[in-house]
Parts: C-alpha cells; structure tokens; sequence
C-alpha cells in the first residue's frame, strides 16, 4: 500500500524567453491570472533536433507545445528542405522570389514550423563540440540516424548524457535500435507493409495499398513526441533524463484495431485477409458485401452498416431517407432495416432482398452531394461521411467554424491538434531559412540542468474529499508516472488507447464502464473460441491493458456521485462522451474544476467540442474520410479503398497523449490544471498537411494515385511467389537505385537514372521487369536479399506474418497478459522503449466491472455497507 499523496507545491522556474501570444477564445474564459505564461506548456524546454524527414514531425509537435526547437542541419540544409512537394517556382520576372528547391518545400514549410535553424557539420569535430555545448544546456535530443552512426562521432546516448545527466535522448526510426532489421532502410510504403497496414488495404483483386500519402512514419514520429513529453514530466522526480527507443513499425502495428486478436486467439488471420485474400472479407450474407465506400454527386462517402446498437439506429434512419425519397422498392421500403439479419433468419426477407435494397442505396447516394450527405448525417447522428479532399477541408464549415487554419507567412496551416485552456498552441514563426538562429551559438547558455524540481501539482482544495490510502496495484516501485491517479470515462479505441499508455507506464488508471450502456468496441471480433462474448474479445483487453475495471451507470444518481468521488480521487480525467453529454451528467469541466482547480481534463471527440458540427456521430472510418486521408486512398479509376478500420482513432491518441503530458508537465511547474479538447479530425489532418499546402499554394488536389509517389521511384507492391504474396519496393536515393540495379540484374543500371525525376518519368518502364522478377520471388528471402543490398523492401506482412517477424520478436513487442476469460494471451507491446522506466503492463484490460469491489472500497474509501447500496440502486451495472 501506498500512502495517499497530497501533491506539494510547485517549485518556481524561470521559463527562458519567447513570444507573448495572446489567449485564444476557450481561454479568455478564465480569469488572466490563471492563465499560462507566453511560451506554452513547454516553454522551458529547450530541444536539439537532428531527426531526418521520417522523424521530422517529432520536434514540429514539441515546437507547437512551446518548446523551442533547435533544428540542427548540415551545411547545404537539412533533407527535409528537398522533400516533396514543392511550391511552384516563380515566373521569370519574379526571379529572386521563392528561392531555390531548399526554400520551396511544401514538406519543410509544414513540419519546419516553429524550428529555428542552426548549421553544424557533424562531420567536422569542431563542429561536434559546439554541438556538445549546446546539449549541456538543452533537455531533449531527437535523432533517426541509422543506429550507432551517432555513437561512432562521440554524439551518442552515453556521451551526451554522461554531460548532461537530465537529457532525454529520443531515437526515433523505422525498426528501433536493436533486432536483426535495425539497421534496415525503409520509407513508409515498407513500413505500411511491414506494420501490416498495407495487408488490410485496396481491392481483392489487385495488390495491396498505402494510405495515398506518405505517413506510415508519423505513427511513430508523434508517438515519439508523446513519450518524450512523458519521460520530461517523468524527469521532475529524480532529475535523470534517460534513453528513448521508438520503433516505427511497432508504431503502425497499433493500427490494425483488432486484427492481430485472430491469432491471439484463433491462430489464424481474419478470414479474407490472408492467404484467402482474393475471395474479399467473409460475407455476412451470401451474395453480400457490405458497403464501406460508394460515389456520390461530387465525390465519395464512407459509411459504417454495422456496429451494435449505434450503427442499426444509423443503417435504419439512412434507408428510411431513401425510402422516403422513393428510391427503394415498396417491399424494401417497409423493411425495419435496423435489423435486417432478424428479417432474414424469420424468413421475411431473402439474402437477395438484403443486396438490391443496399444497391438501391448506393444508387440513390449517387444522387446527393457531399454537403447534403453530411448535413443529414449530422441530423440523424448517422455513421456515414464525406471524403472531403484537399479542397473540401480548406472550406470545411466546421473548422472555420472553429478557426482551425491557421495563417502563417501567406499560407493556411492546419490549426492546434488539441487546444489547451491556458496554454493555447500558437504559431509563433514559419519554418526557419538555412541557419537563420546561426546566433544561438553565441548565446550565453543556461548551466546543464541536474536539480529536480517538485513533481507534483498544488495542494488540494479544502472541499477535496479525504481519501484512505491507495493501493500500489497499478505499477512497480520506481516506474515513471508513479503515483499519478487517472478517471477513465472513454470508450471504443481513441480515449482508451490514452489512458492505457499512462496505465502502462505506472499511473493508475480507473476505467468506467457500464452492462446498460455498452462499449462498441466489446462487440468487435475476434471472441475466445469464436463465440461472441462482451468479455472475451480480443480488442478490449488489448486497448485497456493494466486497468481497473468498475461497472458504474452514469444515468444513476449513484453512479453519477460515484464519478464525482472519481475525480475527486484522481490528477486527470480522460473522457469521449457526445459533446454535451458530460454536462449533462454535472461532469464537464467548468463543474469539475470548482471542485479541483488542479485537475487535467481531457476530451477526445471526433469533432471538437465546438462548432455547428460538435455533436457529429461517427467513428474512425467517418473520420479518415472528414480528415482527407479517404480521398486520396486507393485506385484513381475505382472507389477509394482505405484507409483501414478506424484509423483516426489511432492518429488522434499520440497527439492527445502529446497534448496532456505537457499539461502534466506545466501543472507540475505552477500548479495550475487545464483543459484540452482532442477533435480527431484536427489532428489527423496534420498527418497530411503538405498536401494541404500543396492545394492552398498550388492549386493542386491530390487524389488516389495508386502506387504512385513523388519520392521514389521504383515504388509499387509487386507480387512474389505463394498464394496472394507481395513484396513492397520503394528506391528513393540514387544509392538505393543502384543498389536495386545490382539485385535485379534486368534493371536498366544507367548513370542518368539516378536522379529521381528521370526515373519517375520512365516509372512504368522500370517497375516491369521488378515485376517480372518478383513473381518468382519467395517474398521473405527476396526482401531481406534487397535490405541487405540497401534497398527499401518488406513482404506485406498479415496478422499471423506479424507474430512472427523476427524483428518485432526480437523487440519483444508481442507480450503475454493474463484476463480472466482468455486466460493468458498475446497482446500489443510497447512502441517505445525507455531505458530507465519501461512500460511493465500488469494485466489484461478488465471484464466489466471485474475491479468494481475492490475499488470503490480501497481507492474511493466506500465501506462495505454503502458499496451494497449503491450495488441495490442500480448504480454499479
């Protein structure tokens, strides 16, 4: 048992300098003395960053939280400035305007935001103990180098650290450190293929896909950012920094929602997405696909037909819109399609019937637009969508309605991924000219920081109702939220997946569920045996890991005086109700901070708890779709195919666990709590903000380009030997051009295909005889024959491929938990590696209420009397 901690005061710090940015509207509703200071929430931290574009992203979210980011770049500018797209180069007259391709990327203009530009030749030891001296004084060193490139130059962990002990070092790269691939090159199309993403993407018939933009790597990249802001807030305790490992592919892996549970489980991949690939998804009905993506008027939608109660409401109220504008057979229209699989098993209706009425559908969606579609799927809280393109999110209602884009020196931005009450993300420059900062070198510096400073938030409030002890049950002596307490009221996989990284890293956790009101993502298979049961999937357990699990109904007064018991209790409260829903219950933030003026409170939704469409019902499919990342997935002459599953409900957690660590780490310095609203279309746009740009600039709209990029060529998924096998190939250099040349002796070897434009104008041509080559390939030796050449490379991997990869093996990522209905199982390990304070899952995500007792008695000081009564109410189901 561990003694109940009444934090203690803040230690003061004085932050170093930076713009005064004035409130945003969310905070000009507290008074001015509450509010943060200038610089963000991490506007004492200084970061050195040497990351390559893969990575680039990490530093650009430290930057937005306030950090000042020093981008460290070698003479002739970093790579980043030579990644596309590229604005358009001026006119002749205009010459002088615009710059060279360096000061033309659309992709350095995005993720150099609010960097500062040094030059330093890490080649040149002069150079290298200048570099040294700027990390005495800094508190987090982001790289993506190929592992040991650093350690050879006398730029590694150890070095640096042995300088500057508080220093996190945060290594972020495509395999991690260590395993037999960690040396391997990769871009994100082999990452999508070797995450497995890829598997679950594009039509049966042709290969497989990525996601229509390159950001495989931004999993991990902002992944890595979150758990840098944690290990900082980690640091204040004991003054150390420590070692971070990020390993990309890992990252991707917790994508797939509940695909790597079929052989957790079962021992076998979801049926039509392994060997059987070709015959599709298993059909509910014979004959019966149904519909996640159909044309419109003027463009695409993405819809959700099935998912529990939720999505029969939604299929009911969309067929009935049909109905109603006579779009479906008399017979049709009569039908309750809310339960159109209990029509057909009482003999109503046939298999048949179920097909043409959902073709009618389709049909009659052809005949609305986009902006119609949407407006009536706000109305009837429908799981259906838009694929908003480039175009579209520019002049999407809602975010003008929330003045998310964001002007900065002529071009619109995608706005604050999460807006923080006192510390709003402000944009306080554009992305930095070649060595604009050059003077930083010359500074006087701090003294290399050693001293902690108290972690821990205010005093509680006199009304703070006074708890027994705690039980130490959520983590190991010494882990690295130790101690920090969190009231878990999300649910599905977004919220969730947040409050399971703090659980997993030693908070402990209370996660709120309830039998009368119950979680989609119990309904999702996998189930252990095959059998459906709410407490035996694979998905909840996974996404709850370490965990404990109270049934409480919020509906009841009881339930609702448990809650507030809860948040009297803990530090953070995560929630993803409705917008609106929690005041409704008297457990919104202006209530709840009168009780804890202290508290971090963070809401996960998919549209912002503000603007016309705040109350818009959807999941991560709709979200992909609102976020631009539908509308540029898949064949340009078919439908768009992907992304796959929820998949903004995995953008969204990283940026959100960015968002409350830095909150932690502010309220750890003044004491102060905050709000932070998560829209997971905000965020998931930033995913593809060059492309945004690119249109806003440009004029351009990206659309579906199949296998196509502007970074590599070749770069395709090819088929290899075995029953639907592929190999993804990407050459991206002239290095790995050549390379590839001298595996696939029938490649053209020419010194004028080295530059990437030539091969691009000529993709086809070189891309036929890779084709050829591959088709007698067997995929895993031929992949790995093409990294060890130093070509980019990895069969698509399936679920079962993913359990056995030598590389996630040898990280450890899959690790065995126990639950009380699987018994002991594989789940998802961690994406990030932290030398001192690793994640040590406990268990299993709970069963409903399976800590429900126990809790309510040990955590929140019921006695055993009160527990029955609130059990006799109704209250704790």
């Amino acid at each position: 048992r561990a003694p109940h901690c009444a934090p203690p005061p803040p230690t003061p710090q004085t932050p170093r300098g930076g713009l005064y940015w004035p409130p945003c509207e969310e905070e000009t509703a507290l008074p001015h003395a509450e509010r943060g200071g200038p610089e963000g929430p991490l506007g004492d931290i200084r970061v050195l960053d040497l990351a390559t574009p893969a990575a680039e992203a990490t530093g650009r979210v430290l930057a937005d939280l306030g950090a000042e980011v020093i981008k460290i770049e070698p003479p002739g500018g970093c790579a980043a400035r030579f990644t596309p797209p590229f604005e358009a180069a001026p006119a002749p007259a205009q010459s002088g305007a615009g710059g060279g391709e360096a000061e033309r990327s659309l992709f350095w203009r995005a993720f150099g935001l609010g960097k500062r530009s040094v030059v330093l030749d890490i080649a040149v030891e002069a150079d290298r103990a200048r570099l040294r001296e700027l990390a005495r004084s800094a508190d987090v060193w982001i790289e993506s180098f190929a592992p040991g490139t650093l350690d050879a130059i006398g730029l590694g962990d150890a070095d640096l650290r042995a300088l500057n002990p508080a220093l996190i070092y945060t290594q972020v790269t495509p395999f991690g450190q260590t395993g037999p691939e960690a040396g391997s090159p990769a871009t994100d199309l082999t990452l999508a293929a070797a995450g497995g993403l890829m598997n679950f993407q594009g039509d049966a018939d042709r290969p497989p896909l990525p996601v229509g933009a390159p950001e495989s790597s931004m999993h991990g990249a902002v992944q890595a950012a979150a758990d840098t802001i944690l290990a900082l807030y980690g640091r204040g305790q004991t003054g150390r920094g420590q070692r971070l490992d990020c390993a990309m592919q890992a990252a991707v892996v917790w994508t797939l929602l509940f695909q790597t549970g079929f052989p957790s489980l079962l021992g076998s991949d979801m049926p039509g997405f392994g060997a059987d690939r070709a015959n599709g998804p298993a059909q509910l009905l014979p004959g019966l696909d149904l519909p996640q993506h159909a044309a419109c008027k003027d463009g695409h939608v993405v819809m959700t037909l099935l998912l529990g109660e939720v999505g029969q409401r939604s299929l009911r109220g969309m067929m009935q819109w049909a109905a109603d504008a006579g779009a479906l057979d008399s017979d049709l229209a009569e039908l309750d399609w809310g339960d159109f699989l209990g029509a057909v098993g009482a003999g109503k209706i046939t298999p048949a019937d179920v097909v043409r009425g959902l073709k009618q559908f389709t049909d009659f969606l052809a005949t609305q637009t986009k902006a119609e579609i949407q407006r009536r799927a706000l109305e009837g809280k429908w799981l259906i969508g838009p694929a908003w393109n480039a175009a579209d999110l520019l002049a999407d209602p809602q975010l003008r309605a929330r003045d998310y884009w964001v002007e900065v020196a002529g071009a619109p931005h995608p706005g604050p991924f999460a807006r923080l009450s006192r510390t709003p993300i402000r944009y306080r420059a554009p992305a930095p000219r070649l060595g604009e900062h050059q003077s930083l070198l010359d500074a006087p510096r701090p003294a290399p920081r050693a001293a902690p400073h108290t972690q821990r938030a205010a005093s509680p409030p006199a009304q703070r109702t006074a708890l027994p002890p705690v039980h130490s049950a959520s983590a190991a002596p010494g882990a690295l939220l130790e101690g920090l307490k969190v009231a878990d009221f999300s649910w599905v996989a977004a919220g969730p997946l947040i409050s399971k990284d703090l659980a997993n890293l030693g908070a402990c956790v209370l996660h709120v569920e309830s039998e009368n009101h119950l979680d989609p993502l119990r309904l999702v298979p996998p189930w252990k045996d095959g059998a459906p049961n709410v407490n035996a999937n694979h998905a909840s357990p996974n996404f709850n890991q370490s965990k404990l699990g109270l049934a409480v109904d919020l509906q009841t007064p009881g339930g609702r005086e448990i809650a507030l018991r809860m948040v009297d209790w803990a530090d953070v409260v995560v929630e993803s109700f409705t917008p609106g829903s929690a005041a409704k219950l008297g457990l919104d933030y202006p209530v709840l901070r009168q009780r804890r003026p202290d508290l971090i409170m963070l809401s996960s939704c998919m549209r912002g708890q503000t603007g016309p469409e705040a109350h818009y019902t959807g999941f991560g499919l709709q979200g992909a779709g609102l976020a631009g990342l539908v509308a540029i997935t898949g064949w340009p002459d078919r439908l768009p195919s992907g992304p796959w599953g929820a998949y903004t409900d995995f953008i969204a957690p990283r940026f959100s666990l960015a968002a409350l660590g830095a909150a932690l780490h502010h309220r750890a310095r003044t004491g102060e709590g905050h709000y932070i609203d998560v829209s997971q279309i905000d965020a998931a746009i930033h995913f593809i903000e060059p492309l945004l740009l690119d249109c806003a600039l440009n004029g351009r709209v990206a659309g579906r380009a199949g296998h196509g990029s502007q970074r590599a060529c070749p770069h395709g998924v090819f088929a290899a030997q075995g029953e639907e096998r592929y190999i993804a190939i990407a050459a991206e250099t002239p290095a790995q051009w050549r390379a590839l040349c001298q595996t696939v002796p029938q490649l053209p070897a020419q010194d004028s295909l080295n530059a990437l434009s030539a091969r691009l104008a000529r993709k086809a041509e070189l891309e036929a005889p890779l084709r050829k080559w591959c088709t007698a390939q067997e995929p895993f030796a031929a992949a790995r024959l093409l990294r060890r050449a130093g070509v980019p490379a990895y069969p698509v991997l399936r679920a079962t491929d993913l359990h056995e990869d030598p590389q996630l093996r040898a990280r450890g990522f899959f690790i065995q938990l126990n639950h009380p209905r699987l018994g002991r199982a594989t789940f998802e390990g961690a994406t990030t590696h932290f030398s001192q304070t690793p994640a040590r899952p406990l268990h299993a995500g709970p069963t409903i209420g399976q800590h429900t007792f126990e809790t309510l008695r040990d955590l929140l000081g019921y006695t055993e009397q009160q527990i029955t009564d609130l059990a006799a109410s109704g209250a704790l189901t």
